[in-house]
């Protein structure tokens, strides 16, 4: 089978066409912003380098966040588009799971993955054995600091690395199916913006 993992979450626009033992092809970029402009191009390149069509493509498996709310609207927009006329089945992962996944590949280890989201908080969830403990959630820099001293860590913790490697993103994507891991976004906390009068959908 072969598997598109999509990541435009960050900073990074990534993406990479696997099968369960290979890559066929990668890319990713540095960008900042831009990713609706270089995930089309991106991709098309990947198809080019793999010499397949985007009709070969069996599955899509794309990061859900946490991240930027644009670019990981991005990445689920281009998956759904990609998908829909071509009925592929389409995988969100979290980052989490994949920094989990990259740290500890046998799950084999208790580990923390952790993205820093600003405003003196992190956005964390426990493994154990590659399962997770829990749901993700959001706590306090300085609480985290003090209750996770000494449990690995990896992602995004503060000083540490937020790149998602989009062929462990398609790898994982291969093993899930839509029921447990639905394409849609997974926020570290409510929009910001409001509706006028302070009204609320």
């Amino acid at each position: 089978m072969i598997c598109l993992g999509i990541d435009t979450t960050g900073q990074y626009c990534s993406a990479a066409l696997v099968t369960e033992g290979s890559v066929l092809a990668r890319a990713s970029q540095n960008i900042g912003t831009g990713h609706a402009e270089t995930l089309g191009p991106m991709v098309a390149g990947l198809l080019k380098q793999a010499q397949i069509s985007a009709s070969n493509i069996e599955k899509i498996s794309v990061c859900v966040g946490p991240g930027s709310f644009t670019g990981l609207r991005v990445g689920l927009s281009f998956a759904k588009g990609l998908a829909l006329p071509r009925n592929i089945p389409v995988v969100g992962i979290s980052a989490l799971e994949i920094w989990a996944k990259a740290y500890d590949p046998e799950g084999v280890v208790s580990l923390l993955s952790a993205a820093d989201v600003k405003r003196g908080q992190i956005f964390y969830q426990n493994w154990r054995a590659g399962i997770a403990d829990d749901a993700p959630a959001l706590l306090d820099y300085e609480t985290a600091k003090v209750l996770f001293r000494t449990m690995p860590k990896t992602g995004g913790w503060p000083s540490g690395s937020s790149y998602v490697c989009p062929e462990i993103l398609a790898w994982i994507g291969l093993e899930k199916d839509i029921q447990t891991h639905p394409a849609e976004p997974l926020y570290h906390r409510p929009p910001d913006a409001k509706l006028p009068g302070g009204k609320t959908l």
